[in-house]
């Protein structure tokens, strides 16, 4: 295996160095205000920490999963209000509210995520604000619970029974949001952060690689809700009295405006932009209206000249502000041997995937009619035809990404027509594709190594505490991802974003997370697209490997030397309809073939 080390750069021990003083120097102010700061200071930096709180529950849906909603005053006042009704009404312990708290908002969240798995864009974005002012109905109308407009008194905040003072209270809330960063921080440098990092970047790509997108937006927003009902319930406690006007729309903008002017996607962008969207309103407290002005102002300011946030935007300016550890290869390990990763075939059939009938009808067009393939274990099956033959949506069809209008797909004997594509990567399906779908937000080493997750055991509480297993799973993920990386000559590039390569490079980068899945069965959409004629020629050589590795591979490719030279077999289409099939010598003299490439007249 080839082995790898982490290491941080001179620059980047330096900043981390100056940001490990200031986040100190800022704690220990933190923990000290109480004692200087009078009850006016205390109480106004608690809310702070309140917010924070409530900014990095949305963070984590809208800058890591790429849900932008307008729910998030529904969410808090969700958690606010039950827990203040069980608290209060009856007497129960503080903490037996915040579950309460994380219970009511996660539901509120299910309403909104689960209508919105097969609708895409601003239809979320709706759903979100229905359920906004259905929950501001409820608190109004509702008055024998939530106390309607006149408000909800909530019962004295104790802890076991016994009642916080001020200084208690700043205290709590601090180690609540101490912890909710240290949560955010364990999440988004999980595997399960570079999943959402994925969905954010290329839905369609991060469910070829296995990742069900639909469950992972559920679980994504399901985590902002539960993060928003306990800030709701150390809002509640806090605050001791409760009232509609403080959970409506402009709520939902302020905690928008927070992840926006701070940074979303960052984790220490919610901090940062919890201190300036909640202090600088201050100054127009005399004029509400101006306040609400300013907050519509700064959005549209901010989202033209600092798209990326305050943290983003210096994170890009200053990339080595960044706290991602650059990886080294170990250049005294052994060189990497492509049958370390042999594929062991779940099946003795002799065919690996059946096409039979397949048709697909977009309207009035029909892109692919009735289609017969067969393709045998362990071969190189070439699909060819002139541009816009309905190779491409063959494909689509064989790995889930368009269901087929008729027909069926059989892998080892099994039906998978109709099954999504993360289904299809679980069974040792993989491919690249036509136009590269690659994750902008993850380094090179980072997208070859998402495909090694469908192999690890931990689950989402295993990496919030960095268990064991999730330290060894890890550490063999990215020493696979390595070996990857020099299979296709990019081991130079392991620290790189994926925009910083060529349009070759990318390719290859895309082949080599393919592989890293170790699939029985490979799609390459065009692999040689951008390629040089070293690099196409290499990659023929690469394919020679592939097939010994035992890995079956369908290929669509457009330079006829290289698929006359690995194919095994080639199926023809025109127009959607299969032309001919055959051995490459069969093909190269087959004259329908020649006519549909050439022109030529049959004898």
């Amino acid at each position: 295996m080839q082995k790898y080390s982490k290491k941080e750069l001179p620059v980047q021990k330096k900043y981390k160095l100056i940001f490990t003083i200031l986040w100190v120097i800022l704690l220990l102010f933190c923990i000290m205000l109480p004692m200087f700061g009078g009850t006016y200071y205390t109480r106004f930096v608690s809310l702070i920490f309140i917010y924070v709180i409530l900014a990095v529950g949305y963070n984590i849906a809208s800058g890591y999963c790429g849900m932008t909603t307008f729910s998030a005053a529904a969410l808090y006042a969700a958690g606010a209000y039950t827990s203040a009704v069980v608290i209060t009404t009856f007497n129960a312990p503080f903490f037996v509210g915040v579950l309460a708290a994380i219970g009511a908002a996660g539901f509120v969240s299910l309403a909104i995520s689960l209508p919105a798995i097969k609708v895409k864009g601003f239809y979320l974005t709706l759903i979100s604000m229905g359920v906004l002012e259905i929950v501001q109905r409820i608190l109004v109308e509702w008055h024998g619970v939530t106390g309607g407009s006149v408000g909800f008194y909530v019962a004295e905040w104790k802890l076991f029974g016994i009642p916080l003072d001020r200084y208690g209270k700043f205290y709590i809330i601090l180690a609540a949001m101490v912890l909710t960063l240290w949560f955010q921080r364990n999440l988004v440098k999980s595997r399960w952060g570079r999943d959402f990092k994925a969905i954010q970047s290329n839905e369609i790509a991060a469910g070829g690689m296995g990742i069900n997108f639909r469950s992972y937006r559920i679980l994504g927003f399901f985590i902002n809700a539960s993060i928003s009902g306990i800030a709701g319930a150390f809002y509640a406690s806090f605050s001791g009295y409760l009232s509609p006007d403080t959970f409506g729309f402009s709520m939902t903008v302020f905690v928008l405006l927070m992840v926006i002017v701070g940074g979303g996607g960052t984790l220490s962008g919610p901090v940062i932009g919890a201190v300036i969207a909640t202090i600088i309103p201050e100054f127009f407290n005399t004029s509400p209206d101006l306040k609400q002005i300013i907050y519509g102002a700064t959005l549209i300011v901010l989202t033209q000249i600092l798209p990326g946030g305050l943290v983003g935007s210096i994170k890009k300016r200053f990339s080595a502000i960044d706290d991602n550890i650059y990886v080294t290869a170990d250049s005294q390990s052994r060189s990497f041997d492509f049958s370390d990763y042999t594929v062991k075939n779940s099946s003795d059939d002799d065919v690996i995937l059946e096409v039979k009938d397949l048709t697909k009808i977009y309207g009035g067009l029909t892109a692919v009619n009735h289609l017969n393939m067969t393709i045998r274990r362990g071969t190189v099956h070439s699909l060819i035809g002139p541009n816009g033959a309905g190779k491409s949506t063959t494909v689509n069809m064989i790995t889930g990404i368009d269901p087929p209008s008729e027909g069926t797909v059989l892998f080892n004997n099994d039906l998978i027509s109709g099954m999504n594509m993360w289904q299809l990567a679980r069974r040792g399906i993989s491919r690249t594709y036509q136009h590269v779908r690659l994750f902008r937000q993850l380094s090179a080493l980072e997208n070859v190594a998402i495909g090694t997750r469908l192999s690890y055991t931990h689950g989402l509480w295993g990496a919030i505490f960095r268990s064991k297993q999730m330290r060894k799973e890890e550490q063999e993920s990215f020493e696979e991802a390595l070996n990857y990386l020099r299979v296709i000559g990019l081991e130079d590039k392991l620290n790189t974003e994926p925009e910083s390569l060529s349009s070759g490079q990318q390719k290859l980068l895309e082949l080599a997370r393919a592989l890293c899945m170790k699939p029985e069965f490979l799609v390459l959409d065009e692999p040689c697209a951008g390629l040089t004629e070293t690099e196409t020629l290499e990659f023929s050589a690469l394919i020679q490997k592939i097939r010994k590795a035992g890995i079956s591979v369908l290929l669509i490719e457009h330079h006829m030397s290289l698929v006359m030279e690995i194919s095994d077999y080639i199926t023809v289409l025109d127009y959607g309809k299969k032309i001919a099939e055959g051995t490459p010598a069969e093909i190269s003299v087959n004259p329908v073939v020649r006519k549909a490439y050439l022109g030529e007249e049959e004898e």
